[in-house]
């Protein structure tokens, strides 16, 4: 049984990522005007840096998913740890997303919007982490 799909699970929360700050931050003050190429860039980084958090997850957990005596949410929280520098870039490469499409007048509302995004992706990560431990359990 293939619980993750990782290339499936990565595209699609990009996806949400991307149209969720595109969408959110519309709704703030008018936005500098990028070109094709630099929004190409941002989004291109913002897929690196997530791709890279997702792989550091999944080899950190994998790493300490054979102590069977470890609950799952302590690998993940183990994980987590052996990732922090990797979480840094993701959220860095979010916070950069979300306030290149602002003027600065919007920029505290980017952040913590970005702060928030990339809060909740922690938390689907880890989500997906303690559900890979349980089934390389099975």
């Amino acid at each position: 049984m293939i619980f993750f799909n990782a290339a499936r699970w990565r595209g699609a929360t990009i996806a949400v990522a991307l149209c969720g700050s595109l969408a959110s931050c519309a709704a703030l003050s008018p936005a500098p005007n990028l070109t094709a190429d630099e929004k190409k860039a941002l989004s291109a980084n913002l897929n690196e840096k997530y791709k890279a958090y997702q792989d550091c997850m999944v080899g950190e957990s994998d790493r300490f998913s054979h102590i069977s005596s470890a609950p799952p949410s302590d690998i993940a929280k183990g994980a987590q740890a052996g990732c922090e520098a990797a979480f840094r870039g993701y959220h860095q490469a979010v916070t950069k997303q979300f306030t290149a499409f602002v003027s600065s007048a919007g920029q505290a509302e980017a952040l913590s919007r970005a702060d928030q995004h990339a809060s909740d992706a922690k938390d689907r990560t880890w989500g997906h982490v303690i559900q890979r431990v349980l089934i390389q359990r099975q």
